[in-house]
């Protein structure tokens, strides 16, 4: 026989289930809003990650279209063409199958239309090297062939793989003559899509067992976003090559530390390498890349051991590469022309005493040419003083090389030379 509850009794029946609804409501909120914010994360790291891959295809192609002699690809309309021209064409190819394997595309190939039928005239794949054959334009070439730089992802999926592609126009007197394209094997486009339906999955039964699991599932993920991010701003802010700073870190840089009313002095100087294009021609782009890193390594440690110049708080000595051969520094607490002059020179020195052995720089004569501008005495406006500098160091070149100038009002500039 069953004994009916007393009213106390049922009364905490109901604030338990009262309770227990809450506790569910409350849980199946947080899991939806969670996994909301997860998907959506996701989808930000896919778009910033689409964005990245996008910029290193043209990247590649644009360097590709470097190594390719426009007058040599214009004049290829056969195998035969190609044929009577082997030796050139042999060191281009072998040249394009170096970059493909240095940034890691699949392919890379050049195509130019014929009679209206786009040919291959480059093709890097080892395995298939017939040329002159009719190809399938893709969204991308045909955006190419129309004069824009085009990207896209996963837009090549057959039975070779899932392809990430981009191409470049190539130019000759105004027209295009051909296109150049690269193409990288997808992995993590396509890895991550089935990662965010497994992480998805897993946070919705880790949430259902218990709400202690959220908190390292959100770690997790968090740390991954964190390193993508990492990855993509290194990817975004630093030269491949050299590894340092490149121009877009250093404009944002001087933005942030030149911005408001607190105008902390420094020195900009713009360094120009002395006979490096002697070292590209002789020695080859593998050598002069080479000496760019051990250059780059020289002025990024020489920044960071400007022990006389030491940075305020929250600011940072830094070098940075913003052109083949060109770098900037930017040091901290050179607030006069005699300061700025000490510093140029001991840069000279210490690029003699430390950098004279180097076989490269010996052999052709390589060295700084160095020009300085002031903030803000010459101007509080980081443009204008990128502009000063460079003009300095024209001056300095002209003056014989191996040379630093400080900015001066009477510097023409080096249109008006």
């Amino acid at each position: 026989m069953t004994m009916p509850q007393t009213a106390p009794t049922v009364k905490k029946n109901h604030t338990r289930a009262a309770a227990l609804l809450v506790a569910g409501i409350f849980c199946l909120v947080i899991m939806a809003i969670v996994v909301f914010m997860n998907v959506k994360n996701i989808a930000d790291m896919r778009a910033i990650l689409e964005a990245s891959v996008k910029s290193q295809l043209v990247s590649i192609s644009v360097a590709a279209r470097e190594i390719i002699d426009t007058d040599a690809f214009v004049s290829y309309n056969s195998v035969a063409d190609v044929e009577a021209d082997s030796e050139a064409y042999d060191e281009t190819l072998a040249r394009l199958r170096m970059l493909a394997r240095e940034v890691g595309a699949e392919y890379i190939y050049a195509l130019k239309m014929i009679d209206g039928v786009p040919y291959f005239v480059y093709d890097t794949d080892p395995k298939d090297e017939e040329i002159f054959i009719p190809y399938a334009l893709s969204d991308v070439h045909a955006q190419a062939f129309a004069g824009q730089e085009a990207a896209d992802v996963m837009n090549v999926d057959d039975i070779y793989g899932s392809f990430n592609t981009g191409a470049v126009p190539i130019w000759q007197d105004g027209a295009v003559v051909g296109i150049v394209s690269a193409d990288i094997e997808d992995t993590y486009l396509a890895q991550s899509e089935e990662a965010a339906i497994r992480n998805t999955i897993l946070l919705v039964v880790v949430l259902g067992v218990a709400m202690a699991a959220l908190v390292v599932v959100v770690g997790v993920l968090s740390g991954k976003l964190r390193r993508l991010q990492k990855q993509l701003q290194r990817m975004a802010h630093y030269d491949t090559v050299t590894g340092l700073p490149n121009r877009q870190y250093l404009l944002e840089y001087l933005e942030e530390i030149t911005h408001g009313r607190r105008k902390t002095p420094f020195a900009l100087f713009f360094v120009d390498l002395d006979n490096f294009k002697t070292v590209n021609d002789n020695a080859g782009h593998d050598a002069g890349d080479a000496l760019l890193r051990t250059i780059g390594a020289f002025l990024a440690g020489a920044s960071d051991g400007a022990m006389a110049f030491r940075p305020a708080p929250g600011v940072l000595n830094i070098a940075a590469r913003v052109g083949g051969d060109e770098f900037i520094q930017i040091n901290f607490g050179i607030e006069t022309e005699q300061q700025a002059a000490e510093a140029a020179e001991k840069l000279l020195a210490d690029f003699k005493a430390q950098m004279m052995d180097d076989r490269h720089v010996k052999q052709y004569g390589v060295g700084l040419s160095i020009g300085v501008a002031l903030y803000p005495y010459h101007s509080d406006n980081f443009h204008v003083l990128i502009k000063y500098a460079d003009i300095a160091m024209y001056h300095a070149k002209r003056a014989g090389k191996s040379a630093w100038r400080v900015y001066s009002e009477d510097m023409a500039p080096k249109e008006e030379k």
